[in-house]
């Protein structure tokens, strides 16, 4: 008997409708999404309606010294301009299942969607906070050399330009692609125990370097003109996120067209809020 076309057409081929030879589901290979919780929420929780965040930068106060009799100047702490999170980003993703493919599937085939229509809703959230890199530290410029192994003489700059800038030693963050974890797995600052606390090899876990933790991701934004990406040296106030619709899964079922769609949306702005308090590092390509 002919069946009719399954909506989404590869299901059969893909092994979601089996003769039951297997009840393991492959997962697509997914980036490692970093970004979003390395940055600033602070104002997310403040945003209810509108579609603009205003935030009040302060200015930096310096000390001076005490002159008996005379009466210290007075600093304006509030005369900066204020900065914008915009909330101008919204996406959905949409994902159709037929219901024969909804019933003859010995998986949760429902649950397999929402799970892959949300993470392109997250990967999406990650790469526009990625997009920022290339314009942190703008006075310093972008460390190192566009497609070129990271070095330890890139890394101790990135550190001493943030220390310059007194940027808070807490919360800092390395963010790197693959090619960079390779060349990292090369110095013997990042694997060897004398060095830091727990071996990246021993352990497992990718590790720290020069007190900051190291994120590797795929959704770094390329080099328009170069041969590699924008990694960063970053504080976790250098950017920040905010989010007004976040992942809203709609389930609609549609009984006279026989399927089912799940659509994920998510609505959101993200700024630099701090441009000392990171830098852009090239990548290389793998």
């Amino acid at each position: 008997m002919a069946l009719t076309a399954r909506i989404p057409a590869g299901v059969d081929t893909a092994g979601f409708v089996p003769e039951l030879w297997s009840k393991n589901v492959l997962d697509a290979v997914h980036s490692n999404l970093v970004v979003v919780p390395l940055v600033d929420h602070t104002w997310e929780p403040e945003l209810k309606k509108g579609d603009t965040m205003n935030v009040g930068i302060l200015n930096t106060v310096t000390a001076t010294e005490v002159q008996v009799g005379i009466e210290g100047v007075v600093s304006d702490i509030a005369s900066g301009t204020k900065v914008q999170i915009v909330i101008d980003q919204y996406y959905e993703a949409p994902v159709v299942l037929d219901d024969m493919t909804n019933l003859q599937t010995q998986v949760n085939l429902v649950a397999d969607a929402q799970g892959e229509s949300g993470y392109a809703i997250a990967k999406k959230m990650d790469s526009t906070l990625c997009d920022l890199f290339s314009s942190l530290g703008s006075g310093a410029g972008v460390l190192g050399t566009d497609g070129s192994a990271i070095t330890d003489d890139v890394l101790i700059l990135a550190v001493e330009t943030l220390d310059e800038a007194d940027v808070p030693e807490g919360n800092r963050y390395w963010v790197f692609d693959p090619s960079c974890k390779a060349d990292l797995l090369k110095l013997d600052k990042f694997v060897r125990t004398d060095y830091v606390k727990e071996g990246v090899v021993a352990t497992g876990k990718f590790g720290s370097i020069y007190n900051s933790n190291v994120f590797i991701t795929n959704n770094l934004t390329a080099v328009s003109s170069g041969t590699g990406s924008y990694g960063a040296y970053l504080h976790k106030k250098a950017l920040a996120i905010i989010a007004q619709e976040k992942n809203q899964v709609d389930l609609v079922k549609q009984p006279l067209k026989h399927q089912m769609t799940i659509n994920t949306t998510a609505l959101w702005g993200v700024k630099e809020m701090r441009d000392t308090f990171g830098v852009a590092i090239y990548t290389r390509l793998a």
